[in-house]
């Protein structure tokens, strides 16, 4: 499959390539920077509130100046130069200060007067430098492949060799783990041992990219990264429903959405023209942060916490810089100043989102969204049908219209006589019965007391009134199974018809002066308009009866007038005729040619009946969609003034500002202010040089557990350098040149003989290197707890392959919930496959994680580099949780 070693040439190459590197110059930004970071910056620093000695040591201008005879650094000679002094001095003059604890030894006061005498060239922090990817080093006889130079390289330069590659059963568990998150089956290992040639192993690569296990295993990081969970979190943790963004993800890492894209649609996906609903739910990403609704909290003090997270978050995630530093003072390390987070901030400050707590259960912003796609496209065709009908049945027909205009004339001639008869009713206060109960197969059938001859008037019936009862809004009952009446009068002025709009929890009946006019024996929760029905007034007063069956849990009741017809015209219509017809609206002019068609043109009323029906379909599909919390815009007249917050106090602001990048990087050029969607374009441009350094170095560490550049969260000053630059600038610029697709680098990486190499070896070269900095092994690595649970279930035979859907809820012990809860939510456990769907799907309550999950960061903020753990839970979680014994 791979070239065998030959050890002796390695030697020999090792051997030449330490020796050029003993001969190697001091580089400022490599060995210099990051010692001055370490040591000095926190007093000597960009943060000007916290600088000593009014002594910048991160800004050459500052490091040359003279000072009244002397300057903090002489190029080229070290004698002459404060620092020198200053870092080899003892006593008060000492620095850093003895008690500080951060003394220079020998090797790195050495260092810096290598460093001096060189002439103390100057360089940018390396990753805030233009990416120029370097030709990859000479191919060796151990691999051609790009990636491979630069490790054997590096290792050659360390008096290194690499290991020879792992056997064909273990790289089929690796690569099966790595590109899925499952292992393989006993078949896909035995076909692949017998054959274990280059085509072979690149074909098996191929079918792993395209499984749809793929994007299942590559949501883990991002679920992380984007801090999700099914809960709000804080106290009383409500549920919310993100699952369905989890699942776009799921999706979008499967369709191989290019980075660039990709990011377009996480940070702006709903300021894209004429977003689809896929595109606004993409930016649910930002909107998966802990939200604290509590009563005693403070909206705006929420609201600005929200805005902090998103704006750290895209930090993070996209720049790998610890913005939260400057959130209240000047970054100490790196040059990033409080006004240019504020002006980050900017870009996160314009959403409707209030800080309040939930509305209805939601918050908003908010989308109606239906996680099945044909759901989708029957609602998308059923909304076009209804328009097409409805512009069809409106449409102009001159024979019509002109007899429509002669009968109007005709009949706003008549109105003078009938508008004393048009007034509106008078309607009396609601009255409320005592509830009464039965068994709930008998309580819509059986004619309680009210609604029996002088049921009325009976105070057996226990009537009072109904406070609160409002007409146009749903009115509460307590929960339980009984039945409840209400009753009130109705004035007339005259015989007229009254439409009314009616809603109920559960069951309803309506009768009006004795007479039943609507049964509807149903089951469901109160709505708004549930109903529609007719009453016939008589002139003088009037008695409506309203039936409320409740078979369990909260009830309710809805009432509205809709219209009242005097004569025999609708309300609506008359009042429409009223109008001069030069001056009739929109809307009027519709109402006359309605009522018009419907008495003159027959086949308007089959039309109507058609549109009810596609309303209906519509009204159906729409209440199997759930609601999904997303980004969106103020209007240009509601907008914000984003201001600097004096230590980050919302009851602080300052000096106001405009969204804005951070000035040590490319500017964001726009016209005007620029957006999120801006913002977006410019994160991956391919002239911001941090980006595609970041997520090149995620993409390694998903497969080697480490990054090139080990602290992933911060490429800043005080962030690990990179253990091989070379690579990390080649693999970030292959990255943009070939369109940010990001299969196409897990491909190159999976298929290098560095992924490919055993990760046995004898203990005195772990010893070494044990942290395996210079790649000269596969790492060996713990799985994670959930792809533990997953192999488990997989190689049991036991998982359920179902991809995407509501969470579940597995196993658990007893009383984590309550006890985290103080008792008031209870663990519902599922059933059937729920108990054995990926982890991936496992319901995630913020204030306390799935219990087998032990060694996954918690949700409350973004989090892009996991620990490891080798805590005893990994073995008592296998020897006894539930799932586990049952794999």
């Amino acid at each position: 499959m791979l070239a065998p070693l030959r050890p002796l040439a390695v030697v020999a190459a090792a051997l030449a390539a330490s020796a050029a590197l003993c001969a190697q110059q001091v580089r400022f930004e490599r060995d210099v920077l990051p010692l001055l970071s370490d040591r000095c910056l926190r007093c000597h620093g960009p943060d000007a509130r916290a600088r000593e000695a009014d002594l910048r040591l991160d800004d050459r201008r500052d490091l040359l100046r003279d000072r009244g005879g002397y300057a903090v650094v002489t190029p080229g000679d070290p004698d002459a130069s404060e620092l020198i002094a200053r870092v080899t001095a003892r006593g008060a003059a000492q620095m850093p200060p003895a008690h500080a604890n951060l003394s220079l030894n020998a090797t790195e006061v050495d260092t810096l007067r290598r460093w001096i005498v060189a002439g103390a060239p100057w360089a940018e922090h390396w990753s805030f430098a233009p990416n120029h990817a370097p030709t990859p080093p000479a191919a060796s006889e151990w691999s051609d492949d790009p990636i491979d130079r630069f490790v054997f390289a590096r290792l050659a330069a360390a008096g290194r060799a690499p290991n020879p590659a792992a056997s064909p059963a273990a790289l089929a568990r690796r690569l099966h783990l790595d590109l899925t998150g499952l292992p393989p089956s006993p078949a896909r290992v035995a076909r692949f041992a017998a054959d274990p040639s280059e085509a072979r192993y690149l074909e098996m690569v191929d079918e792993l990219l395209a499984s749809e296990r793929y994007g299942e295993r590559m949501a883990w990081p991002w679920l992380e990264a984007s801090r999700y969970a099914d809960t709000d979190g804080f106290q009383n943790d409500p549920t919310r429903t993100a699952w369905p963004w989890r699942d776009w993800l799921v999706r979008a890492l499967n369709d191989n959405v290019p980075f660039d894209r990709f990011t377009e649609l996480v940070l702006a996906g709903d300021l894209l023209p004429d977003p689809t609903e896929d595109q606004r739910l993409a930016t649910g990403f930002l909107r998966n942060n802990a939200h604290n609704g509590e009563g005693g909290r403070i909206p705006e003090e929420t609201r600005l916490e929200n805005v902090f997270d998103r704006a750290e978050t895209v930090g993070t995630v996209w720049l790998g810089i610890t913005f939260e530093c400057a959130r209240c003072h000047d970054h100490k390390f790196d040059p990033l100043p409080q006004r240019d987070y504020y002006r980050w901030f900017a870009f996160f400050d314009q959403t409707s989102e209030t800080g309040r707590g939930r509305s209805g259960g939601r918050l908003p912003p908010t989308m109606s969204y239906s996680a099945d796609p044909a759901a989708r496209r029957e609602l998308a065709a059923v909304r076009a049908e209804r328009a097409a009908v409805e512009a069809a049945i409106y449409a102009d027909d001159p024979a019509l219209d002109e007899r429509e205009r002669a009968w109007a004339r005709a009949r706003r001639a008549r109105l003078g006589t009938e508008r004393a008869a048009a007034k509106p009713s008078r309607l009396g206060a609601w009255r409320q019965s005592a509830p009464f109960r039965a068994p709930a197969a008998r309580m819509f059938a059986e004619a309680f007391r009210p609604e029996q001859p002088g049921g009325l008037d009976d105070p057996a019936a226990g009537w009072r009134p109904a406070e609160g009862f409002v007409d146009g809004a749903v009115y509460a009952l307590p929960a339980g199974a009984f039945t409840t009446y209400f009753t009130r009068t109705v004035e007339a002025r005259g015989a007229r018809r009254m439409t009314l709009s009616l809603g109920s929890d559960d069951a309803i009946k309506l009768w009006c002066n004795g007479d039943l006019v609507l049964a509807n024996d149903t089951r469901r929760g109160v709505k708004p308009d549930q109903e529609r029905a007719e009453v016939q007034l008589r002139e003088g007063g009037n008695h409506l009866l309203l039936k409320i069956v409740n078979t369990g849990g909260a009830g309710g009741a809805y009432f509205r007038v809709v219209d009242e017809t005097a004569g025999d015209l609708p309300g609506d219509v008359a009042r429409a005729l009223a109008v001069a017809p030069e001056a009739r609206d929109g809307r009027q002019r519709r109402v006359v040619r309605a009522h018009f068609r419907r008495v003159h043109a027959p086949a308007f009323v089959e039309q109507e009946r058609r549109l009810a029906d596609l309303q209906q379909r519509i009204e159906e599909l729409e209440a199997q969609r759930v609601t999904v919390s997303v980004m969106d815009t103020l209007p240009a007249d509601r907008r914000r003034t984003s201001r600097v917050l004096a230590r980050g106090d919302y009851q602080s602001p300052g000096a106001a500002v405009t969204a804005g990048a951070p000035g040590f990087l490319p500017p964001l050029i726009a016209d005007g202010e620029p957006t999120r969607l801006e913002l977006a374009r410019w994160l991956t441009s391919g002239d911001n040089p941090l980006v595609a350094r970041v997520a090149a170095n995620r993409a390694w560490q998903t497969f080697f557990g480490r990054g090139l550049v080990a602290t992933s969260e911060n490429f800043g000053r005080q962030g690990a350098p990179p253990t091989h630059p070379g690579l990390l600038e080649w693999l970030a610029r292959s990255l943009v040149d070939g369109g940010w697709d990001v299969k196409a680098l897990h491909r190159r990486i999976v298929t290098s003989a560095t992924y490919r190499q055993s990760s046995a070896a004898p203990t005195e070269r772990f010893a070494q290197d044990p942290d395996n900095r210079w790649l000269g092994r596969y790492p060996r690595r713990r799985m994670p707890a959930w792809m533990l649970r997953d192999q488990a279930l997989a190689l049991s035979g036991a998982l359920a392959d179902q991809v995407g859907g509501p969470p579940v809820r597995p196993y658990q012990p007893a009383g984590v919930w309550e006890e985290a809860t103080f008792g008031i939510i209870k663990y519902g456990r599922g059933r059937g496959d729920d108990l054995r769907r990926r982890s991936l799907y496992t319901f995630w309550r913020r204030i306390v994680g799935p219990t087998m999950l032990f060694d996954t960061p918690p949700r409350q903020q973004c989090v892009v580099r996991r620990a490891t753990t080798n805590t005893p839970l990994h073995a008592l979680t296998t020897l006894n949780e539930t799932g586990f014994v049952e794999a």
